[in-house]
């Protein structure tokens, strides 16, 4: 009986290796099947890459029509890396580097929470809920790939700095911020921020409540930490803009236009499906709280829970943060959680084959509704760019210069076939507080929201072209429309060309 008991432990260890790797396997054969194209953001990137390989790094902005904007390229590096991948690769080249890295992050996510609750099984389950959830509509060709997998490798090596108390883990991560300021430094900042619960775990309490002494033991050694911190803020200077993107995010955000206008500058609520996802994760996690009898407490898993989901709860664009860290900050409280094999129950190649079956259809039935979603979204995408390409067409028979408008949306796209437009999606460079110019994004705003009268906007810089979405720029469309100014020269669906006659 000994000896049956230990060959079912065996073969039940074996199929659980076996399942962590389907489960890993899910969420990145599920992307295959989800819409895959390149990111809006990504021709304002491209386009900024290519200038920078050109021509060096731009202090003046150089893709819109104001040549006097004041501009940090924040993201310069992500940018040279996706025209260098794009220009020798094109499509294929971006899709290799997207899933190479969406891999890179399925791995990592596994692993920090494999570390954090010494439990395979449960680390893959957390990994591969907070991967699917993650990539369902983040999985796009932005900087953030190279932001999730720092972040990700940041706090895998301060868990092992944690479990090993070896200070060559945190030799690392001012390399890390090295990189990732000049990868993406909007976002540098949240590398010290996930630092931070780390730091406040370290310091040694004693607390004394009503007659009560209290004490808390360090989870680590605050010395090399904090040295660790001060390089890594040291070391975030030596970009090509210095202090400006040190400093890039205390001026680019909480601008009140620019978070009506932006949907992922805006608090999480329902209205948006994100939103219900993090309220109902929100929801699980307390009910777990409330009947879970007994549970370790932690200040570095707290601090961290705590933090990103307070962060999430103010933005949208921080959910993604939500669902790979603090949903792996929580894990902490699930670690104790054993799957045991019912003695009862044999496995049997039938078993396997069952449980074989069933992994199949639910991964088969996944992928399918992503195709279906995937189909029925692409040709809106393919299709408003092709009417962006005919308008190009009727711009690039123009003998005159061309002075054009374009809305938010379109800006970087009419960059990237070389023209100048009014704006782009580069939000937080129209302001007035990087750009040291002038407001052009509260100007925008103005003439948007109808505050402003459309001869005053369309005078003052004098466009001979303006394309125009009957949707996002109602009132401009409709002022135009009775303009004796002006004409269309194309329409289709919801997008026009007007030209001064």
């Amino acid at each position: 009986m000994p000896e049956l008991k230990r060959s079912l432990k065996s073969d039940f260890i074996k199929s659980q290796n076996w399942l962590v790797l389907v489960i890993l396997l899910f969420p990145i054969i599920v992307s295959f099947f989800r819409l895959r194209t390149l990111d809006n953001d990504f021709y304002f990137l491209y386009a900024t890459g290519d200038y920078i390989v050109k021509n060096g790094f731009p202090h003046y902005d150089m893709l819109s029509m104001h040549s006097d904007m004041k501009i940090v390229v924040q993201q310069w590096l992500s940018s040279v890396i996706f025209y260098f991948v794009y220009s020798k690769f094109g499509m294929v080249g971006m899709l290799v580097l997207l899933y190479s890295f969406y891999i890179g992050i399925c791995l990592l996510s596994y692993r920090l929470n494999y570390l954090i609750t010494n439990n395979k099984l449960l680390s893959a389950l957390i990994a591969c809920i907070t991967d699917f959830l993650l990539f369902k509509n983040l999985a796009v060709t932005r900087p953030q790939l190279f932001t999730y997998t720092f972040l990700l490798i940041e706090l895998c090596l301060l868990e092992r700095f944690v479990l090993t108390k070896k200070n060559l883990y945190l030799a690392v991560l001012p390399l890390l911020s090295l990189a990732l300021v000049n990868l993406h430094a909007a976002m540098w900042p949240m590398m010290f921020v996930f630092m931070l619960p780390y730091i406040v775990a370290a310091i040694p309490v004693n607390i004394t409540i009503k007659g009560r002494r209290f004490k808390y033991e360090p989870c680590c050694n605050l010395l090399p930490l904090l040295c660790s911190f001060a390089v890594s803020i040291v070391l975030g200077l030596l970009n090509p803009y210095g202090i400006d993107s040190v400093i890039y995010l205390t001026s680019s955000y909480g601008q009140d236009k620019l978070n009506a206008m932006i949907i992922e500058m805006q608090p999480t609520s329902l209205s948006i499906q994100y939103g219900k996802y993090y309220f109902l994760f929100l929801a699980l996690i307390g009910v777990i709280v409330f009947f879970k009898k007994k549970s370790d407490f932690s200040v570095r898993f707290f601090c961290l829970f705590c933090g990103t989901t307070l962060l999430a709860l103010m933005h949208v664009k921080a959910i993604s943060y939500f669902f790979v860290f603090s949903i792996s900050a929580f894990s902490y409280v699930l670690r104790d959680i054993e799957f045991k094999l019912p003695e009862k129950i044999k496995i049997t190649r039938t078993v396997n084959l069952l449980a074989g079956i069933i992994a199949v259809l639910i991964l088969a039935v996944t992928c399918l509704v992503c195709l279906n979603d995937s189909i029925l979204s692409k040709p809106s995408f393919e299709y408003h760019y092709e009417q962006l390409d005919e308008i190009v067409e009727i711009l690039d028979r123009e003998e005159d210069p061309v002075v054009l408008y374009t809305n938010f949306n379109d800006g970087q796209y009419l960059e990237y076939k070389g023209y100048h437009p009014y704006i782009d999606g580069r939000a937080e460079l129209f302001l007035l507080a990087n750009n040291d110019s002038f407001d052009y994004f509260e100007e925008y705003y103005n003439m948007k929201s109808a505050h402003m009268y459309y001869k005053d906007f369309t005078d003052k810089y004098g466009f001979n072209y303006l394309i125009i979405s009957k949707e996002s720029d109602r009132y401009l469309y409709m002022s135009l429309l009775y303009d004796k100014d002006y004409e269309i020269t194309y329409e289709s669906s919801g997008l026009c060309l007007f030209e001064r006659k």
